[in-house]
C-alpha cells in the first residue's frame, strides 16, 4: 500500500532543497526505498516543476531584439500565437487583459495579458514577468491560474490565464445582499487563496475588491484573487530581470494600504502587509466604505495621506455603520449589531498600525472569523470569563433560560451606550488636536512674518469651541499689527516715495484688513514703478542687458508685474489662461493652503475681465457649480472662440487620480454645460493634468504621469466631431529621464512649445523648444532666464499678438502664496508678433 499523499507532498518538497544532484539522489534512495511506484510518482513531480521554471524563467526573446519601427496594435479578431482575441475586459497602467479563444490542443476561452504599446520598458517588462511568475507558482481553487506564455512578434510579451467571468466581491455581495455569514464565508475563502500565496513566498501587496473576483462554480459563489503584477517574492527572486521600487515611490492602493507600505522607508514589507489589506476588505463587506475614504485620501493631498495611513485610527466597524445609517440607507443587508464585539475586534487587529500587533498569518486570521460563525471564543482579544460565558451561552442557545438573556442585552446595550460615548469623546479629540495644531501653526506663521498664511489658518478658528478665544486674541494682534505695518510704510512712503516695495508691503496690509480701495492704488503704483519707462536711456541699457541674457531664445521679457488684488489673494492662484485679446484671464485657486472660501471645493476656477489692455482686472467670479466640483478643479484652457473648457479635475468619476475633463457650450455668451471625462486614450490610471488646447481644438497637449516620472503627451483627432486617439509621449528631447515636465503651452503655428520642467532640486523654470515644421523634431530646451525665471514659476500663456505673457510663480515679492504675474514681450522670434493676425484674425475674449 502506497502513503498518503501527503507523504509524497512531503519527500517532493524536501527533494526541491537538495541542489546537489548526488544529494539529491541519495535522498531519493533513501526516502522511496522498496517503494519504485512512490518514487515514479515523486520524479513525475519534480520534473513537471523543472519545466515549469524553464517555461517562465527562459527570458523572451524581445529582450535583446531592435526596436521596432512600427508598432502593431491588437484588437479582437486578431491572432496572437494559437489565441484568437474576442474582446478587451480590463486594463492597467502597464497591460491589456483581452478574452481569447484557444482552438488547439482545447477548445476553450482564456484570459490573455499582454503589455501595452509603448510600455515594454525594462521596469515593466520586469513587473510582468514577476507576475507570470508568481501566478506559476501557485495552484490554488481561489487563485486565477496561469496556463501558458509567449511573446508576440513584436517582442511584447504575454502570458494567458484562467477566464474568471465575474464581478468583485463588494459588487457581489452587495448585489445579491449577502447576509454577514455568507460574507465571512466568502471571505474565508480568500484569505485560503492569500495564505497559499504567502506559503508559496509570493505577497500580492495590492490586495482589494477589483483584484478579488466572484464567479459561480455549480451554482455555488467562488472567489479568484486575480492581479499579482506588484507582488513581491519573500525567499526567492520572482525575474532575472532587475526589479527597482524608486526611492519615496508608494506601491499599493492607498485606500486599501499598510503603515509600513505608506511609510516609504526602509522596512521591509512583508506578509503583514496584506493582513492589513485584508482587513480594510473585510471593513468594506462589514460597512460598505473602507476605514478611511478614497475620497478623505485625495482631497488629503500626499503627505497628508500617508500620515493618515500611518497614524490615525480608524473608527470601529461598528461605530462606522451608525454613521452611515444615521444619514444614508446603507448597501449592506443586515444591522449593526451583528459586526460589534468578535468582528470589531477581529477587525481593529488586523488594523494594527504596529504590523506586530497585527495576526501572524493569515491562517489566524481566517481561523478567528470561522471561530466567531461557530459561536467559539477568538483570540483577537483576552478571554475573559465573562465573554467565555457570553460564547457558551450562544452555543446553547435552547438551553439558555430568559433571565440570562435579559441580563445579557442589558450588558450589550450598556457596552454600546459606553462606545457611542467613548466614540464622542474622541471625535472631540480629534477635532480639538486638529484645532490646536492650526493654531500653533497659525502663531509660528506670525512669528515667521507671514500674516498671510496666519490669516488663513484662523478664518476657520474664530468659531472654534477649543480654540476660538485665542483665535481671536491672535486675529486682533494680527489686525493691529496690520495697521501698524500700514502706518509704518505709509511714513516710509513719504520719506523715499521711489521705494517701490514699501508700496507693495503697504498694499498686503491694506489687504489684511480689507481695505482694498487702497491696495489697488498701492499695487497699481507698485506695477508701474516695477517697469521701466520706454523711450528713455535706462530703459535702452535695460534692453540691451536682457537681449544679452537671452539671445539663446529669441524672446526678451520686460520686468514682470504682479496682477495683485482682486486676483491674487493670500489663497494661492496659478493655471492663468489669456484670451487672444487680453481682456479675459482664467485661473484657478488653491494649492497648499486653504482655497478660497467663497469657492465650491479645494479649487475651483474662476474668470476675470478688464476694459482694455491699461485697465485693472476686475473682481473674479466663480465658474459655479456645473464646471466645479467639491473636489480640486484646475489649469483652464480655452479655445479662442470660447466653446470649449479644458481643465483637470480630482473628482470621483474619473479613471485615475486626477483625470482630464472639457466642457463646452454653443457661444461664448451662454453658459458652460456640464463637464464631460476625456475617457481611455487620453486619461489613464494615474495622474492626467495640465492641458492645453490648440487653436483648432484638435491637438491636446498635456502631462501625464503613466510612464512614472511627469512627461508631456500630445492627443490628435480629426475634427471636433471626433474623440481623441491614443496619446503619444512627445519624447527627447523636451521629456527627461529625471526630470518632471508640464504646463505645456504650445504656439499657433505649432512650432515654439512653453513648458515648465522640475529637477530633483524644485522647478527649474519656464522652457522653450522649437522645431521648423510640425514634421521637424523639437530642438534641445532652453530656459526663458530673467526676469522671469526667479523663484519658483511655471505656467505660460500669451496674447494672440504675442505681446503679453502670463504666468503664475511665487517670485520674492509676491503678494500672497502664489500669484498670476504678467510680463510684456519686448521681443521675441520672427514671425512671433504677427501669429495672432494670421492664425486668428478678429477673434476676442470671452466677456
Amino acid at each position: 500500500m502506497t502513503k498518503p499523499p501527503n507523504d509524497i507532498e512531503s519527500i517532493y518538497s524536501a527533494a526541491l532543497t537538495k541542489t546537489d544532484k548526488l544529494e539529491h539522489e541519495a535522498y531519493l534512495n533513501e526516502a522511496c526505498a522498496g517503494k519504485p511506484e512512490l518514487r515514479k510518482r515523486v520524479e513525475a513531480l519534480l520534473n513537471a516543476h523543472d519545466q515549469a521554471e524553464q517555461f517562465l524563467e527562459t527570458p523572451p526573446p524581445f529582450v535583446n531584439a531592435a526596436p521596432v519601427e512600427v508598432a502593431i496594435s491588437e484588437s479582437p479578431g486578431a491572432l496572437i500565437g494559437r489565441y484568437k482575441l474576442l474582446e478587451k475586459i480590463g486594463e492597467g497602467g502597464m497591460a491589456v487583459v483581452y478574452m481569447a479563444e484557444q482552438e488547439q490542443p482545447i477548445r476553450r476561452k482564456v484570459a490573455l495579458k499582454i503589455i501595452k504599446l509603448g510600455m515594454d520598458t525594462k521596469q515593466v517588462i520586469a513587473r510582468f514577468e514577476a507576475e507570470r511568475q508568481a501566478l506559476a507558482l501557485m495552484d490554488h481553487p481561489n487563485i486565477a491560474k496561469v496556463l501558458d506564455a509567449g511573446a508576440t512578434e513584436t517582442g511584447r510579451p504575454y502570458f494567458v490565464m484562467e477566464l474568471v467571468t465575474g464581478v468583485s466581491i463588494t459588487e457581489f455581495c452587495d448585489k445579491n445582499m449577502l447576509s454577514t455569514k455568507e460574507r465571512l464565508t466568502l471571505f474565508i475563502q480568500v484569505c485560503n487563496a492569500v495564505q497559499h500565496a504567502h506559503q508559496k513566498g509570493i505577497i500580492h501587496r495590492d490586495l482589494k475588491p477589483t483584484n478579488i473576483m466572484v464567479t459561480q462554480h455549480e451554482g455555488q459563489p467562488v472567489p479568484k484573487v486575480i492581479d499579482f503584477g506588484i507582488a513581491k517574492a519573500t525567499n526567492q527572486r520572482l525575474t532575472e530581470k532587475t526589479l527597482f521600487t524608486r526611492y519615496a515611490h508608494i506601491i499599493g492602493t492607498p485606500a486599501y494600504m499598510s503603515p509600513e507600505q505608506a511609510e516609504l522607508s526602509d522596512l521591509d514589507v512583508d506578509t503583514r502587509s496584506d493582513i492589513y489589506s485584508l482587513g480594510v476588505l473585510i471593513y468594506e463587506l462589514l460597512t460598505g466604505t473602507t476605514p478611511f475614504s478614497e475620497e478623505e485620501l485625495r482631497k488629503a493631498g500626499y503627505a497628508e495621506m500617508t500620515r493618515i495611513i500611518r497614524e490615525e485610527e480608524p473608527l470601529r466597524p461598528s461605530t462606522r455603520l451608525t454613521q452611515i445609517l444615521a444619514h444614508t440607507s446603507p448597501k449592506i443587508a443586515y444591522p449593526k449589531s451583528k459586526i460589534e464585539n468578535d468582528l470589531d475586534w477581529i477587525v481593529m487587529k488586523t488594523l494594527e498600525k504596529s504590523r506586530d500587533r497585527r495576526y501572524d498569518n493569515v491562517s489566524a486570521l481566517a481561523l478567528d472569523v470561522q471561530r466567531h460563525l461557530s459561536d467559539e471564543p477568538i483570540l483577537a482579544r483576552a478571554p475573559s470569563t465573562l465573554y467565555q460565558l457570553q460564547k457558551f451561552l450562544q452555543r446553547h442557545r435552547s438551553q439558555t433560560v430568559s433571565g440570562i438573556i435579559i441580563g445579557f442585552l442589558c450588558i450589550a446595550i450598556a457596552t454600546v451606550l459606553s462606545l457611542r460615548r467613548w466614540n464622542d469623546l474622541k471625535e472631540a479629540m480629534v477635532e480639538a488636536a486638529d484645532h490646536k495644531s492650526a493654531m500653533y501653526r497659525a502663531n509660528l506663521f506670525l512669528t515667521q512674518g507671514r500674516p498671510g498664511n496666519a490669516l488663513a489658518d484662523l478664518e476657520r478658528l474664530l468659531s472654534s469651541e477649543h480654540v476660538g478665544a485665542d483665535a481671536r486674541r491672535l486675529h486682533d494682534r494680527l489686525m493691529a499689527l496690520a495697521r501698524q505695518n500700514t502706518a509704518y510704510y505709509t511714513t516710509e512712503i513719504e520719506t523715499d516715495p521711489d521705494n517701490l516695495l514699501h508700496y507693495l508691503k503697504r498694499a498686503q496690509n491694506h489687504y489684511y484688513i480689507n481695505e482694498m480701495d487702497q491696495v489697488r492704488r498701492d499695487m497699481a503704483r507698485y506695477s508701474d514703478m516695477l517697469n521701466p519707462l520706454q523711450g528713455t536711456e535706462a530703459y535702452d541699457r535695460y534692453v540691451k542687458n536682457l537681449q544679452s541674457q537671452q539671445q539663446e531664445t529669441g524672446f526678451v521679457f520686460a520686468t514682470p508685474a504682479n496682477l495683485g488684488p482682486p486676483v491674487n489673494t493670500v489663497y494661492a492662484q496659478f493655471g492663468a489662461h489669456v484670451s487672444p485679446d487680453g481682456l479675459t484671464l482664467h485661473f484657478s485657486d488653491g494649492g497648499p493652503w486653504p482655497a478660497d472660501p467663497a469657492g465650491y471645493g479645494g479649487g475651483d476656477l474662476w474668470i476675470s475681465t478688464r476694459e482694455d489692455l491699461e485697465s485693472s482686472w476686475e473682481a473674479p467670479r466663480n465658474l459655479g457649480s456645473i464646471v466645479n466640483s467639491p473636489y480640486p478643479d484646475s489649469f483652464p484652457s480655452i479655445t479662442p472662440d470660447g466653446k470649449a473648457l479644458y481643465f483637470f479635475s480630482d473628482r470621483p468619476d474619473g479613471l485615475g487620480e486626477p483625470d482630464l475633463y472639457v466642457s463646452e457650450r454653443s457661444a461664448s455668451d451662454v453658459p458652460w454645460g456640464r463637464p464631460r471625462n476625456l475617457g481611455f486614450g487620453v486619461n489613464s490610471a494615474t495622474g492626467d493634468v495640465y492641458p492645453h488646447i490648440s487653436a483648432d481644438n484638435l491637438t491636446l497637449y498635456y502631462c501625464s504621469y503613466r510612464s512614472g516620472n511627469g512627461d508631456i503627451y500630445v492627443a490628435t483627432r480629426s475634427s471636433t466631431e471626433d474623440s481623441f486617439g491614443l496619446a503619444e509621449n512627445i519624447g527627447s528631447p523636451v521629456n527627461t529621464v529625471d526630470g518632471e515636465e508640464g504646463d505645456p503651452w504650445i504656439s499657433l503655428n505649432a512650432c515654439l512649445l512653453f513648458f515648465t520642467r522640475c529637477g530633483r532640486t524644485g522647478i527649474d523654470g519656464i522652457f522653450l523648444s522649437r522645431r521648423e515644421s510640425t514634421q521637424h523634431p523639437w530642438s534641445e530646451p532652453v530656459n526663458l532666464g530673467l526676469p522671469v525665471c526667479k523663484g519658483g514659476v511655471s505656467g505660460a500663456s500669451f496674447t494672440a499678438d504675442g505681446k503679453r505673457f502670463f504666468f503664475h510663480g511665487s517670485h520674492v515679492g509676491s503678494f500672497g502664496n502664489t500669484d498670476i504675474w504678467e510680463a510684456r514681450v519686448l521681443q521675441a522670434l520672427e514671425g512671433f508678433f504677427e501669429q495672432g493676425k494670421q492664425g486668428l484674425g478678429g477673434i476676442k475674449g470671452e466677456m
